[in-house]
């Protein structure tokens, strides 16, 4: 019994180091960044435009452009003024910058280097480093580039970590109409993604069938 105890417990620590190793893998796969249009107050005191609601991601490596040449991809509209871009991990960026649409707007470069003020190299200021999973809002200040352009300044912070309001946290209650409705005939039930369970299924069946096997062997030479 000892014995078949001892392979059934070998045969499910294979199936973690598998299901581990999945799971990092997709999460390694997530290179995801966030951005907030800046508010026209703050761009009016930079002297700049009102940004528009078109997002633009210029962004490169040591390959090229990424997403074409300037401006580069469309942005994807997440909630309010926020937007996202992600890529895939055959094509990490090194650098990126979110602009208006070549409209005459844009942040600094995003990439751990630095910007350096062509009417004043003495000025210069460190670019934020590429941070996944991060939200990009602008501090407030502007910096001219090589180029004479004032770009606007950002800073990395984290996506709705922010804990919700009073208001926020009290659903509302649904009406005695709504409460009342019938169930559907539609069976339908959404499963979303079911890959990943797929995987684990695949990995628990093949594990059982290692044990099963071993312990007949186990059996045998008792």
């Amino acid at each position: 019994m000892k014995k078949i105890l001892s392979v059934i417990f070998a045969a499910a620590l294979v199936a973690s180091m598998f299901v581990v190793g999945a799971v990092s893998t997709s999460a390694a796969d997530d290179y995801t960044i966030y951005f907030e249009i800046p508010d026209d107050a703050t761009l009016e005191k930079l002297e700049l435009e009102s940004w528009g609601s078109k997002v633009s991601v210029h962004a490169w490596n040591d390959a090229g452009n990424l997403n074409g040449e300037w401006p580069g991809a469309e942005a994807t509209h997440v909630e309010g003024n926020i937007y996202s871009y992600t890529w895939t991990a055959d094509s990490v960026p090194t650098g990126i910058i979110f602009n208006n649409g070549d409209n005459g707007v844009q942040t600094q470069n995003i990439d751990g280097g630095e910007t350096v003020s062509k009417t004043d190299a003495s000025k210069t200021v460190k670019n934020p480093a590429i941070e996944w999973g991060k939200l990009y809002k602008a501090t407030g200040e502007g910096i001219e580039d090589g180029n004479g352009n004032t770009n606007v300044v950002v800073a990395a912070t984290d996506y709705k970590t922010e804990e919700p309001s009073a208001t926020e946290s009290k659903k509302e209650e649904p009406s005695a109409t709504e409460s009342k409705a019938e169930p559907s005939d539609d069976k339908t039930v959404a499963t979303g993604d079911t890959s990943a369970a797929w995987v684990l299924l695949a990995v628990v069946a093949a594990s059982l069938g290692t044990a099963v096997v071993m312990t007949k062997k186990a059996s045998s030479k008792d």
